[in-house]
């Protein structure tokens, strides 16, 4: 009869022990999990400064942050949620499964909005930045403009000096007033050219440097909705139509 009751004494603190030796260990896991979405997220919150909300090279460089912490972020929230799968029974555990499903639901919508908003910033972004070119290609021809409109070396003269950066002309020109002019002319339209040229070369190299960039970004935000869909979609509060249209292409 006593070695009936050590028996059962021993395999009820056995019981015991293993139920108090999964607790912490779920425990942990979860606390594992938060602490790296709090260090991916501290990552990106701090590489966003200083803020330039309005720049849309800055809101760009803030997409990309978001998308390459999207694989820390989702091993935090599955462990999280496998933490809760080894003790079901525990009520914060299961709390902070159901905020983790809320919060990759939202998430899930991010991501899916970062595809066409990309697009739209890259092509701000590229029109911005051909402005300055386009500006100078402008000036040289109404300097072009101006010059054929000229009549006499004195006029000409006058012209070169009010540039803001004027090049230096001899005291006595080498021939005629009109071959001058159509020297002046003929070299305008060649710094014209180049300046055509170049800037279509660049403009091209832009474009296609961010077309291959968008696309990259384009692939990993739908990978990743479609994996934090599913971590949603573990609770059914925390569904919404996206993700219920990515979990069920799983």
């Amino acid at each position: 009869m006593e070695l009936t009751e050590e028996l059962e004494s021993m395999a009820e603190t056995d019981s015991v022990r293993r139920r108090n030796i999964r607790t912490k260990s779920s425990f942990t896991l979860a606390l594992l999990g938060w602490i790296i979405i709090g260090s991916e997220l501290n990552a990106m919150i701090f590489a966003a400064f200083p803020l330039r909300l309005a720049a849309a090279d800055w809101q760009l460089n803030l997409i990309g942050s978001i998308l390459s912490s999207c694989f820390s972020l989702l091993i935090g929230s599955t462990l999280i949620v496998v933490a809760q799968l080894f003790n079901t029974n525990d009520n914060i555990l299961k709390k902070w499964q159901v905020l983790v499903s809320r919060l990759a639901a939202w998430f899930v919508i991010l991501l899916v909005l970062i595809i066409p908003l990309q697009f739209f910033l890259g092509s701000r972004l590229l029109r911005q930045r051909t402005i300055p070119t386009l500006e100078s290609i402008n000036k040289l021809k109404d300097i072009v403009g101006k010059i054929s409109a000229i009549n006499s070396e004195p006029e000409l003269r006058a012209f070169v000096a009010s540039l803001p950066n004027p090049p230096t002309l001899p005291d006595k020109f080498d021939a005629p007033f009109p071959v001058i002019k159509q020297r002046a002319i003929a070299n305008s339209k060649a710094q014209i050219n180049a300046a055509s040229n170049a800037f279509e070369a660049q403009k091209s190299q832009a474009l296609q440097g961010f077309l291959k960039e968008a696309v990259r970004n384009t692939a990993q935000a739908i990978l990743m909705a479609t994996a934090f869909s599913i971590i949603a979609n573990l609770s059914g509060k925390a569904t919404n139509a996206i993700t219920r249209l990515l979990h069920s292409f799983v």
